[in-house]
């Protein structure tokens, strides 16, 4: 079951805010919309960001690896549909990271800033699974939601200590390390922005990525 591409997201704030898309064409990251989302421009600009504030993997590759771990421990494409764009929103967001996070929220003294990070990033998730044609976050099974986060935190753990150093699993409980294929070794923008958008046609199909991207060249605002 998905949203039509019809469905209406609130609203995240009363004033637009506008960002660019990589076509010239505006974007108002305040009005989530399924319409207006490209998976080739996904693709690039999560291969741009960089995991541990630039010091880890491309966010691309993150998601292709623990979607293709997914698949080797026995889940379904559904399933590594759902984490290969679990960090989708970071396209439009950026990459907010939980450090900074922490320091806002300690200077200002109030959740209000971890809330409103929260809100923006499932917002702007469901209009990326819409348009994927994918069961959106907020009608995901409590399989689906402890599957993506128990594989996101697997991948954070076996990462940092591939970056870091075994000093760095202490900062993590202990998890098996996520059956990827391949060692975590950082690849380039090329190849991350290649491999994400190959597997993105893959899992969730040519046809709807085509038509989606028509979709967006009418819906967006020039």
């Amino acid at each position: 079951m998905t949203l039509a591409l019809s469905t209406t997201l609130p609203r995240l704030a009363n004033k637009a805010v506008w960002s660019f898309n990589d076509d010239g064409t505006l974007m108002d990251l305040a009005a989530p919309d399924p319409k207006v989302v490209r998976f080739d421009e996904m693709a690039k600009r999560l291969a741009g960001i960089r995991r541990f504030n630039g010091r880890g993997i491309p966010v691309a590759q993150h998601s292709v690896m623990g979607a293709q771990a997914i698949i080797n421990e026995g889940g379904t494409s559904m399933e590594a549909a759902f984490f290969l764009l679990h960090d989708g929103h970071e396209y439009v967001l950026g990459d907010i990271v939980r450090p900074a996070e922490d320091l806002l929220s300690g200077i200002l003294g109030t959740i209000a800033v971890r809330e409103a990070v929260k809100l923006a990033k499932a917002q702007w998730d469901e209009a990326i699974y819409t348009a994927a044609r994918l069961i959106p976050p907020s009608l995901w099974t409590m399989k689906h939601r402890k599957l993506v986060k128990s594989m996101d935190d697997r991948m954070c753990r076996a990462e940092a200590m591939a970056f870091f150093g075994a000093a760095a699993a202490r900062q993590f409980p202990d998890m098996p390390i996520p059956k990827t294929t391949g060692a975590f070794r950082c690849w380039g923008e090329a190849k991350a922005e290649e491999a994400f958008f190959e597997m993105a046609r893959s899992l969730i199909g040519r046809d709807n990525i085509e038509a989606q991207h028509g979709i967006a060249a009418s819906a967006r605002r020039r």
